[in-house]
């Protein structure tokens, strides 16, 4: 009690009961606080493409309205509290992301320039290795690349980012089994349906379910040199308002649409050196209305990624990612009467030079194996070369 408090008290002005129920009520207010933490980042791009703002359909976070600029990608604060990592108690934690800036128009739920990207309750059960359950707005679980930049291996997202899932809202169940040291991660859930972009602000149909499982393995020490590898298998199925494929979708019919995802990720027998492989497909079924008329087309699209990082030294990292994808006219978003088929090549430094600043520069090639759609901006050039530099701080 401090003297302040004590000195009224004894004037009688305040009592010592009402004192006690104070400090009681702002133990709870510090309990409740306890653990949380804040964080987030400061996201900004220079960018530049070869030409007159080209720009291609693989650049999912960094098209032509951001092109031959600087650009403020993000500005993001969280506040969470993880779970504890005893599995043999009763815990629960929570975690919530405000993202600003032009980052937020990836997902369906935002609005303009800002989103709710993460608002969800974590619980777990004390069973076996603890049961844990989420429940509230939640990324994706299919994909290898997060939409927070920073945790990439490069600035720009790949064509496998494009035709996935951004979030969701529902319930998720996890469980990890511990095998003579492999560890296996199983994951399923449900959730509202789901928009890859939002179609006229329409963010979910009520009514309407996804379903959603994940499992990853996890290779242990006795491995060798392979000891940290993931493999990750992922399947998203549900109905989609948001994503128009083949120019056909009124907005007021949805189709069924699936992802399916597989990736792994893994040290090689070089100190430094990391290697990933990522797939992803996505398929839409056609669909028709009350009076027989199409609405969607069936649709599908694939996308091959493979990634090579190299800790050159504790602040230098090289990074390069080599992409194959192809799909229906429209799959990334641009028409022209024949299917999209491309070919792409990212390569990207990093380098730390200030604590908790991340500063990148990359080199992105982009080209179209089926003509003419590489570039947004000129429909007669197959090819898209841009220069990107990239800071963010992380807090």
């Amino acid at each position: 009690m401090n003297k302040w408090t004590l000195a009224l008290a004894a004037a009688g002005i305040v009592s010592m009961a009402a004192v006690a129920s104070a400090e009681e009520a702002d133990n709870q207010v510090l309990t409740a606080v306890s653990g949380t933490t804040i964080s987030g980042y400061v996201d900004t791009s220079m960018n530049w493409q070869f030409g007159d703002k080209k720009t291609s359909a693989g650049r999912v976070n960094d098209r032509s309205n951001k092109q031959n600029g600087f650009n403020l990608n993000a500005v993001k604060i969280g506040v969470g509290k993880a779970l504890e990592e005893d599995a043999s108690v009763w815990a629960a934690g929570y975690q919530a992301d405000l993202l600003f800036g032009d980052d937020a128009n990836m997902f369906s739920q935002g609005s303009g320039d800002f989103v709710l990207q993460n608002a969800y309750v974590d619980l777990r059960a004390p069973i076996g290795n603890g049961l844990d359950f989420r429940v509230g707005v939640f990324e994706s679980i299919v994909g290898y690349e997060s939409s927070d930049s920073y945790l990439n291996p490069n600035f720009s997202r790949s064509y496998g980012f494009g035709i996935q899932p951004r979030q969701h809202t529902g319930a998720l169940a996890s469980y990890c089994f511990d095998m003579n040291d492999w560890i296996l991660g199983v994951r399923g859930g449900v959730a509202n349906t789901y928009d890859h972009w939002s179609y006229n602000g329409r963010g979910s149909e009520s009514g309407r379910l996804s379903y959603m499982g994940a499992v990853n393995l996890i290779f242990p020490e006795s491995t060798g040199f392979m000891e940290g590898t993931e493999l990750y298998f992922g399947v998203v199925n549900g109905i989609d308002n948001g994503w128009i494929a083949s120019g056909i979708n009124n907005g007021y019919d949805t189709a069924n649409v699936v992802n399916y995802y597989a990736g792994i990720t893994m040290p090689l027998p070089v100190t430094g050196l990391r290697f990933g492989f990522s797939y992803d497909y996505r398929g839409q079924s056609e669909r028709t209305n009350d009076s027989g008329a199409l609405v969607s087309r069936s649709a599908w699209a694939n996308a091959y990624a493979a990634y090579l990082a190299y800790d050159v030294t504790d602040k230098l990292t090289l990074a390069n990612r080599a992409e194959y994808a192809n799909g229906t006219d429209g799959s990334w978003g641009f028409w022209s009467g024949e299917d999209d088929e491309y070919l792409s090549d990212t390569f990207t430094v990093s380098y730390k030079l200030w604590e908790n600043v991340i500063t990148r520069a990359e080199f992105r090639w982009d080209h179209d194996l089926s003509g003419n759609k590489a570039a947004v901006d000129d429909w007669d050039r197959n090819n898209s070369f841009g220069i990107t530099g990239n800071i963010i701080y992380v807090f």
